[in-house]
């Protein structure tokens, strides 16, 4: 687990200058710029990492994820089922990178999108897009040789849900934590 955080944070410091970069001609004096810069250099990292694996020519990935489908190598559809194995025999590292580490890992994902964007402060929308992201890292990863299990998009989901879950909590004790986030486009 720590050879992972300390990758997320490599992948965040390289992309740091990049960010400063591509934003200088945005920048206005906005109490918003230091949660923007670091919810987009975290989802940068976080799908730089969720997409490392195997590259190819486009045409050889498409046949190979195709190859995957029919044989369902690396492939686990069934709910629950990955999750299971991690309980019995009970191994506390594989439990605290595979479970506690998928949840965690989209966390701020979920809170940063409530957080900052009032359009997204509806349940439902939240939800949503968590699920989206989730989805589409599981649908890339068939194409790059990386396993594709519904159990992490469960458990992606549900960090990303539990997110958005502790913002409404902190925006309900603290009502100015609303305000900070950007208004909607009418």
């Amino acid at each position: 687990m720590a050879d992972y955080i300390c990758r997320f944070l490599w992948i965040v410091l390289i992309l740091l200058p990049f960010y400063v970069v591509i934003r200088r001609p945005f920048r206005r004096r906005d109490k918003r710029e230091g949660a923007l810069a670091a919810f987009i250099l975290f989802t940068a990292a976080l799908l730089t990492l969720a997409f490392e694996g195997t590259y190819q020519a486009p045409a050889a990935m498409a046949e190979s994820m195709q190859q995957r489908l029919s044989s369902g190598e690396k492939i686990n559809l069934i709910p629950f089922h990955t999750i299971r194995g991690f309980f019995c025999p009970f191994e506390a590292d594989a439990f605290m990178v595979n479970i506690v580490g998928n949840i965690v890992m989209f966390m701020p994902w979920g809170f940063g999108l409530v957080f900052l964007w009032q359009k997204n402060q509806s349940p439902g929308r939240a939800l949503l897009l968590c699920f989206v992201l989730t989805a589409l890292i599981e649908t890339g990863q068939l194409f790059i040789d990386r396993s594709v299990d519904v159990d992490d998009l469960i458990l992606n989901f549900a960090g990303g849900g539990a997110g958005a879950a502790l913002w409404a909590g902190l925006a309900k004790r603290f009502p100015m934590l609303r305000e900070f986030a950007l208004p909607r486009l009418s």
